[in-house]
């Protein structure tokens, strides 16, 4: 992800973006200069200026001829920052949530997302987290799993060897590159396949047969690391 691409994420144009950033190394400019500069045609480079003054990134300077200055970086990103919370806060106070006791199948696509719900159910674990995966795939949630052990949550992971977690049980066997299983508060459940962005597929569900199925699961595997553990 390059500066164009963050800039984007928060609201920009990528003509907005460019000049932005051209405006941050250059300081003030003219339209011309602006359009000059940047490569982007001159009536583009306007119609991007007038957004980037409206979207609180740039001012216009009054003038003949008019300039453009960026706003600076550190009070772009403290705005930004304080948007992003109210809209936050006004979301989590005001989306209606079916409170049904529907626990459906959901297949997670992509391996932002899946890692993205990985996280939250980690997030919002309240007593005990029994997962397998690869070391690999477990330094990808390995600061949520810290958290989680700080939090004085029970955390049991099987792995294969080489990975560390102070605080947590950790059992060594070998596991199979992408697969994933983890189970949360004995009430959800993620297992699946974790491999390139666009293959990744994962399970979610809190259906109780699917939690006690991979339960039983991470339970035998971890007996038979200790029928193995002790016959050697």
């Amino acid at each position: 992800m390059d500066m164009v691409e963050c800039l984007m994420k928060i609201g920009f144009t990528k003509h907005e973006a460019v000049l932005y950033l051209t405006l941050c190394k250059k300081g003030e400019l003219t339209g011309y200069e602006a359009s000059k500069i940047s490569g982007i045609p001159r009536s583009n480079t306007y119609l991007a200026l007038a957004g980037l003054v409206e979207k609180g990134g740039a001012y216009k300077i009054d003038g003949d001829p008019v300039n453009y200055a960026a706003v600076m970086p550190s009070e772009l990103t403290a705005n930004t920052r304080r948007q992003i919370n109210e809209i936050i806060g006004y979301i989590e106070a005001n989306v209606p949530v079916n409170t049904e006791e529907n626990h459906p199948f959901i297949t997670i696509a992509g391996k932002t997302h899946i890692l993205n719900k990985l996280k939250n159910v980690i997030d919002q674990a309240g007593q005990r987290i029994y997962l397998s995966m690869t070391p690999e795939e477990l330094e990808n949630i390995k600061a949520e799993l810290t958290c989680a052990v700080e939090r004085g949550l029970k955390v049991v992971i099987i792995t294969s060897p080489g990975f560390v977690l102070d605080g947590a049980v950790i059992y060594f066997n070998d596991k199979k590159p992408g697969q994933i299983r983890l189970i949360a508060d004995t009430s959800h459940v993620i297992t699946g396949e974790i491999s390139g962005e666009n293959k990744s597929t994962c399970l979610y569900s809190r259906n109780k047969n699917l939690v006690e199925l991979i339960k039983d699961s991470l339970t035998n595997e971890i007996k038979l690391i200790d029928i193995t553990r002790s016959s050697t």
